[in-house]
């Protein structure tokens, strides 16, 4: 299980923001491969530049955040004063949702510290799962199975927004080519990197079974 589940977190490490650094991550998701499994290869530095500050970045050109409560809808609720979750119902695409106050309360429990960049966002992918790892760590594999089944079954979702944004990107092609060829790139290799963790979270699932 452990194994598996560095592996996993290798992967959801891909998703943050590395800067300069990135090849070390891939190197990371690489060496922590398991079962036949393989980590992607790092793209080019402008390709993950454009991943990073246009795709990965809140408000950027091409912002499609790995963010659980952005794939879910709040839950409706009744009563309230006309904000929050009442106001909105079951709407999509927003930050701090349903999710986020869980994964919130779970961080509490273990003791967890959100780091700043995270703030509005506890329900990031990188956090999710860097807590599987931690409960794997720990021994503790039906709380694993639970935050696999609960906080990670909205992969294929993220997958289909790439999938939107892409050809969105390639039916009105952005005025200058580089910038264009980069972002298609960037946006393709998100939908890689979710690909493969999508692959290597059912391979963690499959064997707590």
């Amino acid at each position: 299980m452990q194994k598996r589940a560095n592996y996993v977190r290798a992967l959801g490490a891909l998703f943050a923001l590395w800067g300069a650094d990135y090849p070390a991550a891939y190197e990371g998701a690489q060496a922590a491969a398991v079962d036949g499994l393989a980590a992607p290869a790092p793209p080019s530095a402008a390709v993950r530049r454009r991943l990073e500050d246009e795709v990965l970045t809140l408000g950027a050109l091409a912002a499609t955040l790995p963010v659980e409560s952005l794939y879910k809808p709040w839950a409706s609720m009744s009563g309230g004063d006309g904000g929050g979750p009442a106001q909105f119902g079951a709407a999509r695409n927003l930050l701090l949702g349903d999710s986020a106050q869980h994964m919130r309360a779970l961080y509490d429990g273990l003791e967890l510290e959100v780091p700043p960049a995270y703030e509005a966002m506890p329900d990031h992918v990188v956090l999710l799962t860097e807590v599987a790892c931690l409960y794997a760590e720990a021994g503790n594999g039906e709380a694993v199975r639970a935050l696999l089944a609960d906080h990670l079954d909205w992969l294929s979702a993220y997958e289909e927004a790439l999938a939107t944004r892409l050809a969105a990107l390639k039916a009105r092609p952005l005025p200058v080519a580089r910038h264009h060829d980069e972002l298609t790139a960037a946006l393709a290799h998100g939908r890689e990197l979710t690909g493969a963790l999508t692959r290597a979270i059912h391979n963690l699932s499959q064997s707590l079974r």
